[in-house]
């Protein structure tokens, strides 16, 4: 069998890499090709190229690259239709890869699948009526999903979220604490800028100038930024000689968040990721002035955080684009840190346990369905 796939960002990675655990429980007899980053290159896949290339967010940034991302996204296309697979799995990114789709079902009609839902929930549900034209099915991370696309007549199952699955219930900081060598007399508070290169130039002088602010207002309290890997090149080493109460982390956000008392997450995936190790946390988002008023015209949801969409209810605080700022900042995180957040952890185990789905034929299955 032979599995053509296409991820286009971190998460889009993490989400491959479960998909391709899942598959080869079922079929050890399986070829991955496609687009990917590093876990699902470990894991066999033949990456067609970098996937950093086409990790793009908001309205500007992929309209800046818009060149190179349909050329990408055509040698992805002209490699596809070459190589014949028998599935076609984008996963995220729809608006790169609902194009593939569209594509390979029309010219070598191979059985196509999206790997989380396109957001319609959020904007642009009329998607939908053109979607099922060219897609067979749907692997769904939450729940009710799957009852708006059973209108539209789209096939798809609730596959759970792989995070809410690798993240145990109960959390023991001290425990994560001693993974990192932390001081458990110390309070700490994770910094999440977003793994994008855009959003960690939007996000990063704010976090600067709060670790500045807390260096002589409350010297117990210490700041871990947690960037990707590929973050290296901002060199953010060299302003850290001022901040003694500020360190730098790369990957495994999941331990920093786990051992961190309180955090400070930029709106995605991440948000989600801190619900789950039961992190207190206060939701941040800006981007360029252009993007945010064409976003703030086409989403349709109250909330931009997913603990808050997922449980239709403000379970978190959120600070959006000017509301952004030192001084915001400083007073969610005194109110977070002097308040009791029992409820919100109590709020943090419920979307927990509504997200896991540990059927490990849960994909393999749909596959010999259609």
């Amino acid at each position: 069998m032979k599995i053509a796939l296409s991820a286009g960002e971190e998460s889009g990675d993490i989400l491959g890499s479960n998909l391709m655990d899942s598959l080869f429980h079922c079929n050890k007899d399986i070829e991955f090709i496609g687009l990917g980053g590093d876990r699902m290159i470990d894991r066999g896949l033949k990456s067609l190229f970098p996937y950093e290339e086409i990790s793009k967010m908001g309205i500007i940034d992929p309209l800046l690259s818009i060149n190179n991302l349909l050329r990408r996204r055509k040698q992805l296309i002209e490699y596809f239709i070459q190589e014949r697979p028998d599935f076609f799995i984008g996963i995220d990114s729809p608006s790169f890869n609902l194009g593939i789709s569209k594509k390979l079902k029309s010219k070598i009609g191979v059985k196509t699948i999206q790997y989380v839902s396109p957001q319609v929930w959020a904007w642009r549900k009329n998607r939908l009526k053109k979607i099922s034209n060219y897609l067979d099915h749907i692997f769904c991370l939450y729940r009710f999903e799957t009852k708006i696309l059973e209108a539209f007549n789209i096939k798809s199952n609730f596959v759970g979220h792989p995070l809410a699955e690798d993240i145990e219930i109960e959390i023991n900081k001290n425990n994560y604490k001693d993974l990192l060598n932390l001081d458990k007399s110390g309070v700490y508070v994770a910094l999440l800028p977003g793994s994008r290169d855009s959003e960690i130039k939007n996000h990063i002088k704010v976090f600067f100038q709060l670790a500045e602010h807390y260096r002589e207002k409350n010297k117990k309290l210490k700041f871990i930024l947690n960037l990707t890997e590929k973050s290296k090149k901002f060199n953010f080493e060299s302003k850290l000689q001022k901040f003694e109460n500020l360190s730098i982390s790369y990957g495994d956000s999941q331990r920093v968040l786990s051992a961190c008392d309180y955090s400070i997450v930029t709106s995605g995936t991440a948000t989600l990721e801190g619900a789950l190790c039961k992190t207190p946390m206060i939701v941040i988002y800006k981007t360029n002035l252009i993007s945010y008023f064409i976003l703030s015209k086409l989403i349709q949801t109250k909330f931009i955080s997913l603990p808050n969409i997922l449980s239709e209810k403000k379970i978190v605080n959120e600070l959006i684009q000017t509301d952004v700022n030192k001084k915001n900042l400083i007073i969610e995180l005194d109110k977070l840190m002097n308040e009791d957040n029992n409820q919100m952890a109590l709020d943090f185990v419920s979307l927990h346990n509504s997200l896991i789905n540990r059927d490990k034929s849960k994909f393999f299955d749909v596959l010999n369905s259609i």
